[in-house]
């Protein structure tokens, strides 16, 4: 990856301002507007020269020193210490130029000053930048980090890098310092992502490795979150016998001997161990030939690497559908249809059942359409837009998982066909299309699920028709002629510089265990059968040997959550 494009220096414009009142203060103190200064400020022995109504509309802090009734409001030199003068010099140009220079030498810096003054659009640009510099090598450091200063966002952003590249983490410098708290907080987590549970035995026995005076009490704690009915049994194997092994005095030998001899409860008892292993992401591909008699579904196994055939979609004559999950089901929703001689577009809808391997009929969608977009949020299913045989329209309806009919919700702002959508939190995000009059429409449409409302956010800074969009630790990315980053709450879009992803089309797009997953790459009117992965974590972005099984082209790919049972 391209440290140069992905980490960039940055000038950042300010967040949008909703409330109308400030909107409008804001436009009067606008760059174009001379600043009546009013007040002296010392900052690291230096004078500022600052107006109170300025620094009152972007500081919680300074509004209440000017405007609350304290000592200060009646002064007009104000001595501040303990703050250095550059980064509180860059907040008050934020406040007259609505622009803040943000890079890896100075976001530190300029995040505990905002964070001190309480300019809270100029935190969150900082803890925005620090999230598009999470990787496997800092993301427990920057964890901390961000609790230290209430980043919400950054810490939930860490805390995933951490918990789905749990095998790279392990091996880097700040694992070894880890709080034990913390430690246990992850081996306990259902979340915790590794090819095997061998993975975070090996993590247990690292950790306590690097200080074994001070950590080997410990290890039976430790240990004993570890799950052992999930441990391969070459792995057991090799633990019996070294713990079998007579006369050495090594510290891992004698933790395993110790293990051996007072083992924790739940791996005396295995009533007391989980009865399921962690849960982890697994992939669902359907594509093929629509004139063909059936369109194959194959498993793929990330941990493994492998694909598994499914049981195929037993459907002739039918493309430009939308796929989506919801729970443990793969909904085929929609498309165009060929009966004897004659397209139409339908309201089919055709469920997967991932945990029994069969398909069945679900209930008709109020409106026939093909070329949408479909979505699972929670346990709803929601389509979106697409066209009917009278043409565009922007019409959504979803389905709640155990119901069996649809409801009908506010339509879209902008009507379009060959979008995308992904949900991320309470929000449905619909990118680009083409509108009712075949142009391509470069907004990003934002559907509050909660209150049923719509708008426009963004717009795409290279639009397309056919993008492929997913999310990634509450940003978006999208890819489509080139790769880039959308930070919703700031409105920030970020060039993903990789070779393997400029210039390129992909057929199928996913987020599978903190990774990307790009599948069926378009070249003219046929594609290839290549698997892309990008993780931004690790600096990879490449093709992988396992190549698509499934005849091209794709229709869908979507993830679903899964957990394995032991019993």
């Amino acid at each position: 990856m391209s440290k140069d494009c992905a980490r960039a220096e940055l000038i950042l414009t300010a967040w949008r301002l909703t409330n109308m009142e400030s909107a409008q203060e804001a436009e009067e103190l606008g760059p174009q507007t001379e600043v009546i200064t009013d007040t002296i400020l010392e900052v690291g022995e230096r004078l500022f020269q600052v107006s109170r109504k300025a620094l009152s509309l972007h500081s919680r802090y300074f509004e209440a020193m000017f405007f609350g009734g304290t000592r200060e409001s009646s002064e007009h030199h104000i001595v501040i210490r303990g703050i250095d003068a550059v980064p509180f010099q860059a907040l008050l140009e934020f406040t007259r130029t609505a622009q803040v220079f943000i890079d890896r030498e100075n976001v530190t810096s300029l995040l505990e000053t905002a964070d001190f003054f309480q300019f809270d659009n100029v935190k969150l640009f900082c803890e925005k930048f620090l999230e598009r510099e999470l990787h496997v090598s800092n993301c427990l450091g920057l964890m901390a980090y961000s609790q230290q200063f209430a980043c919400v966002d950054l810490h939930v952003s860490a805390v995933n890098v951490a918990l789905t590249h749990w095998g790279d983490v392990i091996c880097q410098e700040e694992f070894k310092a880890l709080p034990k708290e913390m430690l246990m907080q992850f081996l306990q987590s259902d979340d915790l992502f590794a090819p095997r549970e061998d993975v975070v035995f090996d993590s247990v026995m690292r950790w306590i490795m690097e200080d074994p005076a001070t950590r080997e009490e410990d290890f039976l704690d430790l240990v004993g979150e570890v799950r052992v009915t999930f441990l391969s049994l070459s792995f057991l194997d090799i633990l019996v016998k070294r713990s079998r092994r007579p006369g050495e005095k090594d510290t891992f030998s004698r933790l395993i001997k110790k293990l051996d001899s007072c083992p924790p409860p739940s791996w005396q008892n295995v009533e007391l161990s989980p009865y399921a292993g962690r849960s982890y992401d697994t992939l669902y591909v359907l594509g093929g030939r629509h004139d063909k008699e059936q369109q194959e579904l194959f498993l793929f196994q990330p941990r493994s690497g492998t694909w598994q055939a499914c049981s195929p979609l037993q459907r002739r004559n039918l493309t430009q559908y939308a796929v989506a999950a919801v729970g443990n089901f793969v909904f085929v929703t929609g498309g165009y249809f060929r009966d004897e001689f004659v397209w139409y577009s339908v309201d089919w809808v055709l469920i997967y059942n991932c945990l029994d391997n069969s398909w069945l009929e679900g209930p008709a969608m109020q409106k026939s359409r093909n070329s949408h977009c479909a979505v699972g949020a929670g346990l709803y299913l929601y389509v979106l837009g697409g066209s009917t045989d009278e043409g565009i329209i922007p019409a959504v309806e979803r389905l709640a998982l155990m119901d069996s009919q649809w409801e009908s919700m506010s339509p879209m702002v902008q009507p379009v066909e060959r979008g995308d959508a992904v949900s991320v939190g309470t929000s449905i995000y619909v990118v680009c299309g083409l509108d009712e009059n075949g142009h391509v429409y470069g907004g990003v449409q934002r559907l509050n699920m909660e209150t049923d409302i719509w708008d426009v956010i963004s717009f795409s800074p290279l639009p397309r028709y056919d993008l492929r969009i997913t999310a990634l630790n509450g940003a978006l990315y999208t890819i489509g002629g080139g790769a880039f980053r959308f930070d919703v709450k700031t409105d920030e879009w970020t060039q993903v510089d990789e070779e393997c992803l400029t210039q390129k089309f992909f057929m199928g797009c996913s987020t599978v265990n903190g990774q990307i997953y790009l599948l069926g790459q378009r070249k003219g009117n046929s594609a290839l059968p290549t698997v892309v992965v990008f993780d931004p974590y690790t600096d990879l972005c490449q093709i992988i040997e396992n190549k698509l099984p499934c005849p091209l082209p794709i229709h869908g790919c979507v993830s679903v959550r899964r957990f394995d049972t032991w019993a």
